[in-house]
């Protein structure tokens, strides 16, 4: 043999902390959009109504939450028209939401799959996330028509150029969410009572997140602890670009996407350097 020749191969037990190989990632970036495509179809098939449930659930999560929080509650939507004024939260919420819940099911849900291929891991929690991300990009196209209906009905709405942060709310919520995901589909492949902890935890993290109230009603003392929520900026903020009620608050929309970020790169580290041992416990 060739002493020179060069090795095709290299086995190694030894994994850096920070090895994410993206580039093997971005060679299988085929295979994500195959992902994200069979997440699209399987998500209408056998529906009478199929697609169009993009659209009706968040109008219809909107309309009971009009029902319950304004009608029956009242609670102050600060001058905002309550349908405008849910609508946002609601569909990124839902987006938060569905993404951390699909992702952490990554281990259980596909180890027929992880079992018999190789591939990186993590393709199958980034293509459940860009399958949310393509669902909330449809989602914003019906609020900005119901925006546009309002405005056209002669409602006091100003939108501004902070409008062009939208990519920016859609990426810390999807970093937020596929983080968390990550970080707790390493534990619920093992003990699989976290996953009813988990619905239950993120019923009452919805009520943590400015989704059905304003931050203005949140007290003074507890406000520090309000806004250290990655979602809160998001929302307030998103709702400040549609309704020019407040000045966005860039301080803690920084706070929020470090933040994310940083949850993003714990639960990548943590979910690479467990994954191979997570297939001998599934």
């Amino acid at each position: 043999m060739d002493k020179n020749a060069g090795w095709q191969w290299e086995i190694n037990a030894n994994q850096g902390w920070f090895r994410f190989n993206l580039k093997e990632i971005y060679q299988y970036k085929d295979l994500i959009v195959q992902f994200v495509r069979r997440d699209l179809i399987a998500s209408y098939q056998q529906t009478i109504l199929g697609p169009l449930w993009v659209f009706l659930q968040p109008l219809l999560t909107t309309f009971v939450y009009f029902i319950i929080f304004s009608r029956v509650a009242k609670i102050s939507t600060d001058h905002i028209p309550p349908m405008l004024f849910y609508l946002p939260g609601s569909i990124i919420w839902t987006f938060f939401s569905d993404g951390l819940t699909s992702t952490m099911f990554t281990f259980v849900q596909n180890a027929y799959i992880f079992n018999k291929v190789y591939f990186p891991r993590l393709i199958v929690p980034l293509s459940y996330v860009l399958f949310h991300s393509f669902r909330i990009s449809i989602q914003l196209l019906l609020f900005i028509a119901v925006y546009v209906i309002f405005a056209i009905g002669g409602k006091d709405i100003h939108p501004n150029a902070y409008m062009l942060l939208i990519p920016v709310f859609i990426f810390i919520t999807a970093a937020f969410a596929l983080g968390c995901g990550l970080i707790v589909s390493v534990y619920t492949a093992k003990y699989r009572d976290l996953e009813n902890m988990m619905q239950f935890l993120l019923r009452l993290f919805m009520f943590a997140a400015p989704v059905v109230y304003p931050a203005s009603l949140i007290p003074e003392k507890y406000k520090l602890i309000f806004w250290l929520n990655p979602l809160t900026p998001v929302i307030e903020s998103f709702r400040s670009a549609f309704f020019s009620h407040r000045p966005i608050p860039f301080f803690y929309l920084g706070i929020s996407l470090i933040s994310s970020i940083m949850v993003l790169l714990l639960g990548t580290v943590l979910f690479s350097r467990k994954e191979k041992q997570i297939m001998d416990v599934i």
